[in-house]
């Protein structure tokens, strides 16, 4: 049987939250709702399965159209390539994204640039965008021009150094990072620049955490690193920026997101019931980590109104013969979080994941959200493997592992509403995967970089799409990217 854990639920669970005192801005509207269910509601004890899996599902609130004091300000500051690969239409486009990203931003918000060629530089430091401060910023980003080579190193560290200057930072702080070539100064190998931005971009005390969104224009960048710096700190998200004019959309994509975040460092933690041979066999998450104590908690990071996030775990089902029609616990699972909106610590308390245990082989019908959830791991895990297959120069044998997991798609997806929006997206991008699989040419002119986009969208359930309809956009990230796409027409 599911549980869950929101505002609407019963004396018991809503106690589970702090409560809030109203205020501008300031809600009785938990930010965050939490609820576990199982593959299975009922699993006898003569049935086959000696294993099952359960979903913890959490759930971010809406946020008002119209309302900018709802939502949590926001320091950014874009780190901007402005080497000599940018001339011409890829400059121009970004300049105009950059007045437009001002325009959607309040005198609440702070906005800073630092452009990097050969050397890094502060253009616009951070500062309230007032009416004139915005004024002299847009002046300052139609004056830009290209210089030089690509100091990447220079411009993430330039750019960490503005955030952390600010005295008293707003709850939610980011950068864009922008390129479309490989790093060629200062420190210019992946792993020398991971650590580095680890470094930059490290919690200080006091300080909000710092995500970045990395924005890698055209096929020459390197998609690895770029997805790999986006993971530093949580929030982070990497676009591939496939043509010229998909700029403005993946900058409204991410915008829509940082101006809508509810929820802050939320950690799930989960526990086995310990009766009954009743034991956790793994939790399918790349943050969970195993305890002393035997529990496992996972990061789940941060949460943009609407969002959702699944985390499957597996169980050993529960063993005995005198159930009865009992609901047996199986898991706990309780969760933690800064609530942007209210400004407050939450707490969900632990929340049982419980299944029947009757004499006899009765299975239950399967929940189809765990089975979706679980094909969406599973498949992940697959094109995950399939890259670093082809990374090597094995295409064929990434081919077969992608082509074998359409196939299966295909199969499972009778079980679903035809029109079931993830399942539509899964086998989009695994189609779209194996094209780009398809020789060596498609594989470095782009489906490198569109499996790597693939992988973390689909493991962080967060929309990363310039263009395109994707089964995890929210209406905010919707609505601010089509605004910026519209107002710059196709080149």
């Amino acid at each position: 049987m599911s549980t869950t854990c929101s505002k609407d639920e019963s004396s018991d669970n809503t106690d589970s939250f702090v409560e809030i005192i109203d205020n501008i801005g300031i809600t009785n509207e938990t930010s965050l709702s939490l609820k576990v269910t199982p593959r299975h509601d009922t699993i006898g004890l003569e049935a086959q399965e000696v294993e099952t899996h359960f979903c913890a599902t959490v759930t971010a609130r809406d946020l008002p159209d119209d309302d900018d004091f709802m939502r949590a300000p926001v320091d950014i500051v874009v780190a901007l390539d402005i080497s000599e690969s940018m001339r011409g239409k890829k400059l121009e486009l970004c300049k105009e994204t950059l007045s437009l990203l001002l325009r959607e931003l309040s005198a609440r918000d702070r906005f800073g640039l630092v452009t990097f060629g050969s050397e890094e530089s502060i253009q616009i430091p951070i500062r309230k965008l007032t009416k004139v401060n915005k004024l002299i910023a847009i002046r300052k980003i139609k004056s830009l021009m290209t210089s030089g080579c690509t100091n990447l190193s220079g411009g993430i560290g330039l750019a960490a150094q503005e955030l952390h200057s600010i005295e008293s930072p707003n709850d939610v702080q980011t950068i864009f990072l922008l390129t479309d070539g490989l790093a060629n100064v200062g420190v210019s190998d992946r792993e020398g620049i991971v650590q580095l931005s680890k470094g930059c971009l490290a919690l200080r005390k006091g300080q909000a955490p710092v995500a970045i969104h990395c924005f890698g224009y055209g096929s020459d960048h390197d998609t690895e690193m770029l997805c790999d710096i986006s993971q530093v700190t949580e929030g982070g998200t990497y676009y591939f920026v496939e043509k010229d004019s998909d700029v403005s959309s993946a900058f409204g994509d991410a915008l829509g997101g940082i101006l809508s975040v509810v929820a802050q460092n939320t950690v799930l933690t989960f526990n086995g019931s310990n009766e009954f041979g009743v034991r956790i066999i793994d939790i399918m998450h790349d943050k969970a980590v195993r305890q002393e104590d035997g529990s496992f908690t996972v990061g789940v990071g941060d949460f943009y109104a609407e969002e959702s996030r699944d985390i499957v775990c597996s169980v050993v089902l529960a063993s005995g013969s005198d159930f009865g029609l009992k609901s047996v616990p199986h898991i706990s699972v309780s969760m933690t979080y800064m609530d942007t909106i209210n400004k407050k610590l939450a707490k969900c308390e632990a929340l049982e994941g419980s299944i029947l245990r009757p004499s006899g082989p009765k299975l239950s019908h399967v929940n189809k959200h765990v089975a979706l959830q679980y094909i969406r791991v599973s498949t992940t895990k697959i094109i995950a493997d399939a890259e670093k297959i082809a990374a090597v120069g094995n295409l064929g044998d990434a081919k077969s592992k992608i082509g074998s997991q359409i196939e299966y798609l295909s199969r499972a997806s009778a079980t679903f509403d035809q029109s079931n929006p993830l399942i539509s997206q899964l086998l989009s991008d695994l189609n779209r995967i194996l094209s780009g699989l398809s020789s060596q040419a498609n594989w470095e002119s782009g489906g490198s970089c569109y499996m790597n986009s693939r992988i973390q969208t689909h493991r962080s359930q967060r929309c990363s799409e310039s263009t395109g309809p994707n089964a995890y956009c929210t209406s905010k990230k919707a609505s601010y990217s089509s605004r910026l796409s519209k107002a710059i027409p196709d080149p």
